[in-house]
């Protein structure tokens, strides 16, 4: 069995740019200190990065090729989120000293694979020894200046939307194999002006409160609306993270067009509900949650916090 000791940095490297495909974008890829790329015209650029840790995002016991599609996707994830579309990537790999080389194979078939399913380019990146597996990515994307979106934008009276349903990830191994939101985001926010949007990866609860804190408004969440997945709570839903779905504040005319929209499910397979309503900050937490009443339900906001 070939491992990273035996094949050396250099023989990884000529490995994964032999893999790596890229289009007339990238001037300069895999193999310089910096890759070189052709810049959008008249849009605007957008930058994240998104780290996945052995033991914190996943178990070396997974698939591989599941692995380092999730790395990707969630960086995918974010540029959907901001209204945009991804254009290339770096990929960063943190490995132990006696990993197997076709341990890293799967990983980038994985990344190679969500790479083409989403139209970017792999452009380069760093290897490391270090004593788990890390892979992080760092993504560049565009969006149009009027159709960027941010979380800061929510207002009162603005309706909430989710696509898809929402719990049980991390149980169920969907957290492994997601497809980001990428064309649902692109397709609504062709239809109608989104002011707000986050995806959800800690959880409906805590995304919602970073959504509501950075626009400066509060919300209220009405429980049986909440689309879950099979055998979930309402707590599941509101706290598993790893959901990777899209939340999007909407004025209320535009909320109801974006609906019935979606009810054609050639548009919107995944489908889209309205969970609740922007409202006036509040004092104290900015999010509750109530019963078909209107009766505030005692239901926990927290999910997964790294420290």
């Amino acid at each position: 069995m070939l491992s990273l000791s035996r094949l050396g940095e250099k023989g990884l490297i000529r490995r994964i740019a032999r893999r790596v495909r890229v289009d007339s974008a990238v001037i300069r890829g895999i193999g310089d200190d910096c890759a070189v790329l052709k810049p959008p015209l008249g849009k605007y650029l957008l930058f994240a990065s998104d780290m996945l840790v052995e033991g914190v995002h996943f178990r070396r016991t997974a698939d591989p090729a599941a692995i380092g599609w999730k790395a990707l996707a969630v960086n995918v994830s974010d540029i959907a989120a901001m209204g945009g579309v991804p254009l290339h990537a770096v990929i960063s790999l943190g490995l132990p000293n006696g990993t197997p080389v076709r341990f890293v194979d799967r990983i980038y078939k994985g990344l190679t694979r969500c790479a083409a399913r989403f139209g970017l380019n792999l452009v380069g990146g760093d290897t490391d020894r270090s004593a788990r597996i890390v892979i992080d990515v760092a993504i560049l994307g565009e969006v149009e200046r009027n159709r960027v979106v941010c979380r800061s934008g929510a207002r009162a009276g603005d309706h909430l939307l989710v696509t898809g349903r929402l719990g049980g990830s991390l149980k169920s191994g969907r957290h492994l194999e997601f497809t980001p939101r990428l064309r649902e985001a692109r397709a609504i926010g062709a239809k109608a002006p989104i002011h707000a949007m986050i995806d959800l990866s800690d959880g409906l609860g805590p995304d919602l409160v970073r959504l509501c804190e950075a626009s400066g408004v509060g919300a209220v969440i009405e429980a049986e609306r909440v689309p879950r997945r099979p055998g979930c709570s309402l707590g599941q839903a509101l706290t598993d993270g790893e959901d990777f779905e899209l939340l999007m504040a909407v004025a209320p005319p535009a909320a109801d067009h974006l609906l019935a929209w979606a009810r054609r499910r050639r548009n919107l397979p995944c489908g889209l509900t309205a969970i609740g309503r922007i409202v006036r900050r509040p004092k104290g937490t900015p999010v509750k949650v109530v019963d078909s009443s209107g009766g505030r339900l005692p239901v926990s906001l927290a999910g997964f916090q790294h420290f």
